[in-house]
């Protein structure tokens, strides 16, 4: 290992190290709470191509706020799938913060199921130690840490890099799932290099106290830790993306601080809505007004807005929110349960035949999503279409078999 390891905010950020090639004929073991990986919002994809045909810099395609879908750009949440255009990626292992349990591997295909897949095959397969799934060009392993050691020596050959996101240690509210030593034990049996670690404190899933967790790792591990972040570690005033992961109210104060990216403020404002929308749908619709009108629409406000008028009943204007957040970005993963939630409103509204016709192009792009083909089941009956019944059963019985495989059974079939 070097002597050092770079420290950055975000975990979009490490894309200044990809043209030194860390990551181009290695497998890349992630330790992260969430994975990081879906479709680019749209014109990503475009854009760093061009940036690696022209030489430049990817990370300066990176988005300066810790949002989702911001056009032509890429950022904490689709990190992984920028690595495979820009970073030289193929391969992904995937360590979550949570360890193997009864049934874990219906727990790891869940953690990917809304992974839009632009209906390719996902060649999903699971084992006693990983689920493996090909998903946005990466080949994906997903493996429990009390299984990384035998993930490792029976399917990883060659060299290993490591990167870690420093809220697999704890979660928003400050409570470990992990300890320093036991991840630097991991890292260590990984071997290779420790490319890089991500405070995720700027992003309100680290709290602010726990950034002292870097430089504990590093040492364990006999390496200086290095800050190489580019990015202002706290833009957000009152903590506000923390703030709203806790669920907590945000006072009313200033936008963002001079200085920051002129959309800045609209992001704030929509950040307030984000706070408000369970208990005040009405009141948050206010904000993503404002948030629009200064620069940001905000699928995941919009897509809370409808979620609340979900709950109190209101399916016409549950689907039209979920629709607007859909308009936004329609293959993030937080689109694809909108347009799940959509599809239950439609049921209400105008009858099954509707529903059916809405949720057949959503189930080709998540054939992992054991919830959308069990809707698409009882709906195909319902309506009649013994076809689609017929090809919804066969759907989920693969499925069982990939999440609970039975003696002398194959655990998959490419899907």
């Amino acid at each position: 290992m070097p002597g050092h390891v770079d420290l950055f905010e975000e975990h979009g950020e490490v894309a200044a190290l990809w043209p030194e090639g860390r990551y181009r004929d290695r497998t890349v073991v992630c330790f992260d709470r969430h994975l990081d990986l879906k479709p680019l919002a749209p014109g990503g994809e475009a854009a760093l191509l061009r940036a690696v045909a022209d030489g430049g810099d990817p990370a300066g395609l990176l988005r300066r706020l810790p949002v989702r879908g911001v056009p032509g750009a890429f950022g904490l949440d689709d990190f992984w799938s920028a690595a495979a255009i820009a970073g030289g990626l193929t391969d992904l292992v995937w360590v979550p913060s949570w360890t193997s349990h009864e049934g874990w591997a219906r727990t790891a295909v869940d953690s990917v199921s809304l992974i839009a897949t632009g209906g390719a095959p996902v060649f999903p397969h699971t084992t006693d130690c990983c689920l493996t799934v090909r998903l946005c060009g990466v080949r994906l392993a997903v493996v429990p840490p009390d299984l990384l050691p035998r993930h490792l020596a029976a399917h990883v050959t060659g060299d290993v890099v490591a990167d870690i996101d420093l809220d697999w240690l704890m979660d928003e509210h400050g409570r470990a799932d992990h300890s320093v030593a036991e991840l630097a034990a991991l890292v260590a049996v990984c071997g290779g290099e420790l490319s890089a670690m991500t405070w995720s404190t700027r992003s309100g899933f680290l709290p602010q106290e726990f950034r002292r967790v870097g430089t504990d790792v590093a040492a364990r591990l006999g390496l200086n830790a290095r800050a190489s972040s580019f990015l202002p570690s706290t833009p957000w005033p009152e903590d506000l993306l923390l703030t709203v992961h806790r669920g907590g109210p945000l006072p009313e104060g200033p936008a963002a601080g001079p200085g920051g990216p002129p959309e800045a403020a609209g992001v704030t404002v929509a950040l307030r809505g984000l706070a408000l929308a369970a208990e005040d749908p009405g009141g948050a619709e206010e904000y993503y007004g404002r948030a629009a009108a200064g620069g940001y629409r905000s699928s995941w406000l919009a897509y809370k807005i409808g979620i609340a008028h979900y709950a109190r009943g209101g399916h016409r204007t549950a689907r039209d929110w979920l629709r607007e957040a859909i308009a936004v970005d329609g293959r993030d993963t937080l689109a694809m349960h909108a347009r799940i939630m959509a599809v239950r409103a439609t049921a209400r509204l105008d009858g099954s035949s509707a529903a059916l016709a809405e949720l057949q192009g959503l189930a080709k792009e998540l054939p992992l999503r054991a919830g959308v083909w069990r809707t698409l089941h009882v709906l195909a009956r319902q309506c009649g279409d013994t076809a689609t019944a017929t090809e919804a059963a066969g759907r989920l019985a693969l499925l069982d078999r990939l999440t609970g495989p039975a003696p002398g059974i194959p655990p998959g079939e490419p899907v």
